[in-house]
This record gives structure tokens, C-alpha cells and sequence, in this order.
């Protein structure tokens, strides 16, 4: 088994449950909302272990600590340490000679075994911290927020649910839709609140028409629905089914694009410009107008 140096004691890693392993998950979210910049998961982490061996007296291993170290070790570490006492505190890690999550492909780090070594909560965290969505062109971070106003507005985004039939991604677009083309910008709580519900239903890339009200999903991620799936606790046979999902909406996104490209080429080619203009292409969704907000 492997070690790692926690504040210079080296400690065998034993492998753990899923369960400290969500704990853990769920500290880390929280603290990842708390500051701005986030700082960087080694730091989280490292900061855990340390507070949990000292102010709470926890043993090396105990399977809350013993998760925090296999998460470290998994992105890479051999070691952290944390320095200075109250407000002079540093954090610092140093780089191991295996091989972390980057050099394995990502299907590796999402089976019951690795998540027993935390593989599976390292790859996760990595993807959630580094989530882009391609917004009209722009390239746009996904931030993590404060647990109410996700909840918030996961219910607005459940009221653009226009059937249960469809895959709850579209709801998510539609509702970031209403707010961009309400004029929101990454400014508004509202709009980085629905961006990360639309990356935690794999959404990668989206266009949105302000003027003729229509959106588009362009591109889906595999990485962020197998980490979302993790995340929310889904069990290690549903990581296939998201996966798949994932697949199946990216083909019919793909074919949307292809047929969006079909008509451009038919408008630029002749008379049948007129008809193709006037329908919206296939896949295509109209974006309701925007809801008027009531005061409270």
C-alpha cells in the first residue's frame, strides 16, 4: 500500500469505503464556494487533515483522515504539510513520483475499486473545480455556490421542465437562456447558479439567440456527467447510464449542428433560402421570455 506524509509523520494508506469518502466530498464543496479565488484542493485538503489530527484529536486512521490522504496521493502528492501558527499560516505539498489521476484516462478513476483509493473523489473534485461552459463563443468558468441558492434555483429551473419526458439538461438551458437574454451576466447570482446546474447535467458548450430567442446545446461532457453522478451518490453501476446519457445527447447535438450547417448552405444556395429561414432548425428550442421577478 501506498503512504503519504502528513505534517513529516508518513502514514500507510488503507483502502476506504464510499461513505468518508462523501463526507469528505461534501466539506470540500463547501469550502470551494467559501473564497474568492477558490484556493487550490491540495490546500483544502491538507487544511482538513491538519485541523482534524490536531484540533479534533482524529487518529491517521481514522477513515475521514485516511480519505483526505488517498485524495491527496491521488492527484499526486506524496506530502503536505501546513507551517506558522494562526494568521501567518502556509500550506505546502510536494509532488510524488507515481503516476496521479492526469495519467490515467478518466473511465480508470470511476469504478468500485477506485473509489475505494480515491481515485474517483480526486477526478471528481479536479472536473467539478475545472469546469468550463462555452457560452455563445466565451469561454466561462463554472463556479461553485452557496448550497441555497443552488437549491433555489434548481426549483426555477425545474418550472422550464415543459416535459418529464425530456432530459432535465433542457430545462437548464432554457432557464440560462431567460437570464442572458434578461440581460444577465456572470455578475448575476442567478446566472452562476444555472450555469453550474446546467455543467452538473453535462453541458458543455450552448448558444443563445437574444434576438430571435432561440438556444442550442452545441456540446456535452462526459468527464462532468460521470462526476456529477459520483458527486449526487449515484451508485458505481449508474456510471455507465450517465455516460451513455452523455453519449446519446451529444449525437443529437451533433446531428442539430449538422442540420443547422445544411441550412445555411440551402440559404446561401438559392430560393430555398425564404422557407428555410422561416422555421427553426431541427433541435433547436425557443427560450421563453424572461419571468418577471415579484417583489418581495
Amino acid at each position: 500500500m501506498p503512504s503519504y506524509t502528513l505534517n513529516g509523520a508518513t502514514i500507510e494508506l488503507q483502502p476506504q469505503d464510499r461513505e468518508p469518502f462523501m463526507w469528505l466530498a461534501s466539506q470540500v464543496y463547501r469550502r470551494m464556494h467559501a473564497g474568492n479565488p477558490t484556493p487550490p484542493l491540495p490546500a483544502i485538503l491538507t487544511m482538513f487533515a491538519h485541523e482534524g489530527t490536531t484540533t479534533q484529536g482524529l487518529a491517521t486512521d481514522d477513515p475521514r483522515i485516511q480519505a483526505i490522504m488517498w485524495t491527496l496521493w491521488q492527484l499526486g502528492l506524496k506530502g503536505s504539510r501546513v507551517e506558522g501558527e494562526s494568521e501567518s499560516k502556509q500550506i505546502k505539498w510536494d509532488k510524488g513520483d507515481h503516476a496521479g489521476i492526469d495519467a490515467a484516462p478518466v473511465m480508470e478513476c470511476f469504478s468500485a475499486e477506485a473509489i475505494r483509493d480515491g481515485r474517483t473523489l480526486a477526478a471528481s473534485l479536479a472536473i467539478a473545480a475545472n469546469r468550463r461552459i462555452n457560452l455563445n463563443g466565451t469561454e466561462i468558468h463554472v463556479r461553485i455556490n452557496d448550497f441555497e441558492l443552488i437549491r433555489a434555483q434548481s426549483e426555477e429551473m425545474n418550472k422550464r421542465r415543459q416535459d418529464e419526458a425530456h432530459d432535465p439538461s433542457m430545462a437548464a438551458a432554457r432557464y440560462v437562456a431567460e437570464l442572458v437574454t434578461g440581460g444577465a451576466d456572470t455578475n448575476d447570482l442567478r446566472l452562476r447558479a444555472a450555469l453550474e446546474l446546467a455543467a452538473d447535467l453535462g453541458i458543455r458548450a450552448m448558444w443563445v439567440d437574444t434576438v430571435s430567442r432561440q438556444l442550442r446545446i452545441a456540446a456535452f461532457s462526459r468527464e462532468a456527467a460521470l462526476a456529477a453522478a459520483f458527486l449526487q451518490g449515484a451508485p458505481v453501476e449508474h456510471f455507465e447510464l450517465a455516460l451513455k446519457r452523455a453519449d446519446t445527447l451529444q449525437q443529437a447535438a451533433e446531428e442539430t449542428a449538422r442540420k443547422l450547417a445544411a441550412q445555411v448552405q440551402a440559404q446561401q444556395g438559392g430560393p430555398g433560402a425564404a422557407r428555410a429561414e422561416a422555421r427553426p432548425a431541427a433541435g433547436a428550442t425557443t427560450a421563453p421570455a424572461p419571468a418577471r421577478r415579484r417583489r418581495r
